[in-house]
């Protein structure tokens, strides 16, 4: 549940940050393979584009650090008592 509050946080964050400053992937990828998309529509697509490729990024990295962390704390998972 808090990965996918981290995944909307970054990809809101990098969504607002690609409306204003271009960088890529999502330049590359507009440039790319949607040549023919219109100048007003670039910049949104951009930074749709940069919200979920680094949003995913993000995501990855938090999932593989706290699953990290648990473990070196030896945090186990609750046993179900036997019937």
């Amino acid at each position: 549940m808090i990965g996918a509050v981290v995944f909307v946080i970054a990809f809101v964050l990098f969504t607002l940050i690609s409306l204003a400053v271009k960088f890529p992937p999502g330049t590359w990828i507009v440039q790319k393979w949607i040549p023919n998309l219109p100048q007003e529509y670039t910049s949104l697509v951009t930074g749709i584009l940069n919200g979920v490729f680094y949003g995913v990024i993000i995501w990855v990295a938090f999932s593989l650090a706290k699953t990290a962390w648990e473990r070196k704390r030896g945090k186990k998972q609750p046993v179900k008592p036997s019937p």
